[in-house]
């Protein structure tokens, strides 16, 4: 790959925050037992009542924290796979990897955008396991974990092929304020090779399990177009233009 734009993640300083507040919340509980039963606290019904609702209180925050710790987390083990994916690559063009954009008033991120003689494609990586199933045209899909001894969870998650198609309109809409009318593809790219994918997409709607999957639609992705060395950077100049003023 000719050139690879790495820029910052959004989320990395969550993750850093949500594990110094895990620390906290699962050595506060502790501390306060400690004090509970080293100051005799429990003499003091009042006292004794607020310190066990400060321990009830924690706990509850811990759980909360680690779940949403762990649903980041698993977020960017996605995303290393991905690079990790695309520097098989052996073609020329560009990638760029977390790309900030604006939508609406609120902000988000292109896990990666690739620039390459057959064109551009966004991907979208998801790094959940278990089963997943919906639709394209469902707001929301589900997630369900079975395990051996019988528990099932479900959960759910937002539709990530209308995610990608709102970012896709976006890009594609900086492209033309630059002058630039080009087709843009998206892939979602599921790193967990263990998920089982029950979904129903269109025709257009390309999904890949695994690296190996990935590797190979983007090295058979054809396009009625093939972009020169000359668009390719002018491609890359756009986008670096517009997350130089997010």
């Amino acid at each position: 790959m000719k050139k690879v734009i790495r820029c910052k993640n959004l989320n990395n300083r969550k993750i850093i925050a949500l594990l110094i507040v895990q620390v906290f919340l699962g050595v506060a509980p502790i501390l306060l037992l400690a004090a509970f039963v080293g100051f005799s606290l429990y003499d003091d019904k009042i006292l004794a009542i607020v310190v066990i609702v400060l321990i009830f209180l924690c706990n509850v925050g811990y759980m909360i924290t680690a779940r949403r710790y762990n649903i980041l987390n698993s977020g960017r083990r996605g995303e290393k796979q991905l690079y990790r994916t695309i520097k098989k690559l052996e073609t020329d063009g560009y990638v760029f990897l977390n790309l900030p954009i604006r939508y609406k008033g609120g902000r988000s991120e292109a896990d990666a955008i690739i620039i390459g003689e057959k064109g551009v494609v966004i991907i979208e990586a998801k790094n959940h396991s278990g089963t997943i199933s919906g639709s394209w045209r469902s707001e929301k899909w589900t997630q369900t974990k079975y395990y051996s001894n019988g528990k099932i969870i479900s959960a759910e998650m937002e539709n990530p092929i209308k995610q990608m198609r709102r970012q896709r309109d976006i890009v594609k809409s900086v492209f033309n304020a630059a002058g630039e009318d080009i087709w843009i593809d998206t892939v979602l790219y599921f790193s967990n090779e263990s998920a089982r994918l029950k979904i129903h997409l269109r025709e257009n709607d390309y999904v890949c399990l695994g690296s190996d999957e990935l590797i190979n639609f983007l090295r058979n992705h054809k396009t009625s177009t093939r972009l020169s060395h000359e668009k390719m950077k002018r491609y890359e100049e756009i986008l670096n233009e517009m997350r130089m003023k997010i």
